[in-house]
């Protein structure tokens, strides 16, 4: 059972991936010394969506998140179509992902650019994480806290090192409209993942606690580590990239020389895998919610006696993605996945309200006026988001929603349950 601060890495390993080591310089590039701060705008409209998210987590105890509450509030149909789309989409991000971690390990060991060597490496890192998660989630968050103290430790020094050398940047120009909006997007999707540890309610010790105060904590810490991040980027003299180097690495490199490059660069690759790895934790336990609530066949809701992990469930989410890497499928549908998150964003926000209109003696069925704005900012931007996706993208999306209805009907094998909320 995960306590708070397994939850708390999860939150932290769900925004932290490949994005920082690139996103300050084309920041910089858009708006200067303001980039910090827009951190710290976006942080506090992504927050009304964490609001949201977590005063759900805080009606439910069991596995499954966002497909766990749109099946609650709209029934076994809807819910598998949410939990087909969230697992296509995360396996196909996890192969896009594997392939981009290698690209970096292919910076400090060049012999993995190699075609054949790629595919070794591909297929030993599949094998490397689903062999960890099927040990249980003891070793899978004690997995994730080496790798984030191994990430995190690198560009926290670079931080020391580039305030001393160029100190902190107090003047900014505001930024205009159109540079605003051209970076909106990169930022706000900065901090999606953090309530990934919702996937894994049901494994938490006090979910309904803890999910809450771990995914909005989480949420400050990672704004004000974001923010210090671009600023010791804007001490470092704002460096593009330098051959394979990130930007972020070029800014070590300014300020620390080859051995500051080294140092981030070994930092990206641990990052990127503790990103997936959080993934590879959260995915399966979609595919063990569905399962468990009669939308999969049962088998697939197994738990190994030994290592108390759903291990059916996490062998098929490594096949999906699996399949997704040799097929080179996950380019298909990147397209898509996006598209799918709003989407499924969007009826996270319609199964809240759904869900808090219900009644028992504890809650009189109605939603407190607060919550109004919250939802208005978090829609807001989720809509602003889905209409930037490509018109080809919305097509792919009738595709899988027609397979994901065929698909509901041969694998639903007994009668659709879900947990009643909880209101305190």
């Amino acid at each position: 059972m995960v306590g708070p601060v397994g939850a708390t890495l999860m939150s932290i390993n769900g925004m932290i991936g490949a994005g920082i080591f690139a996103l300050p310089a084309l920041l910089y590039a858009e708006v200067g010394n303001f980039a910090p701060w827009m951190f710290l705008i976006f942080g506090l409209f992504y927050s009304c969506g964490t609001l949201i998210v977590a005063r759900l987590c805080n009606m439910f105890r069991s596995s499954g998140g966002p497909q766990l509450w749109i099946q609650a509030a709209f029934g076994p149909f809807v819910g598998f179509l949410i939990g087909f789309w969230a697992v296509l989409g995360i396996s196909a991000g996890r192969a896009a992902t594997l392939y981009v971690l290698v690209a970096y390990m292919a910076v400090i060991f060049p012999v993995l650019a190699e075609p054949g060597a790629r595919a070794l490496a591909l297929a030993f890192l599949l094998a490397a994480l689903t062999g960890i998660v099927l040990s249980g989630m003891r070793n899978s968050i004690g997995s994730l806290a080496v790798g984030t103290v191994l990430k995190l430790t690198p560009i926290l020094l670079l931080c020391g090192v580039a305030y001393a050398s160029g100190g902190i940047a107090t003047e900014f120009v505001l930024p205009r409209f159109g540079q605003f909006e051209s970076i909106a997007l990169l930022v706000y999707f900065a901090f999606s993942g953090a309530e990934l540890g919702a996937l894994s309610a049901g494994e938490l010790k006090r979910p309904r606690r803890d999910l809450p105060l771990t995914m909005l904590g989480s949420l400050a810490l990672i704004t004000v580590f974001y923010m210090m991040v671009q600023w010791a980027f804007i001490a470092a003299g704002a460096p593009q990239s330098n051959g394979d180097a990130t930007p972020l690495a070029a800014a070590a490199g300014a300020v620390m020389g080859d051995t500051g490059v080294l140092i981030v660069s070994v930092a990206a690759v641990f990052s990127i895998a503790t990103s997936a790895l959080n993934f590879f934790i959260g995915g399966p336990r979609i595919v063990f919610g569905m399962a468990d609530r009669g939308l999969l066949p049962a088998t697939f809701a197994h738990i190994s006696p030994r290592f108390q992990a759903p291990d059916r469930a996490v062998l098929l989410f490594a096949a999906t993605t699996a399949v997704m890497l040799s097929s080179g499928a996950f380019v298909f549908l990147a397209q898509v996945t996006a598209l799918a998150s709003t989407v499924t964003s969007l009826l996270v926000i319609a199964s809240f309200v759904v869900l808090m209109r219900r009644t028992d003696e504890r809650h009189n069925g109605r939603l407190a006026l607060y919550w109004w704005p919250v939802m208005a900012v978090s829609g807001g931007f989720t809509v602003f988001t889905m209409i930037q996706a490509p018109a080809s993208a919305f097509g792919l999306m009738i595709v899988l929603l027609i397979v994901g209805t065929g698909l509901y009907f041969v694998a639903r094998r007994q009668e659709a349950r879900v947990p009643d909320p909880v209101f305190d």
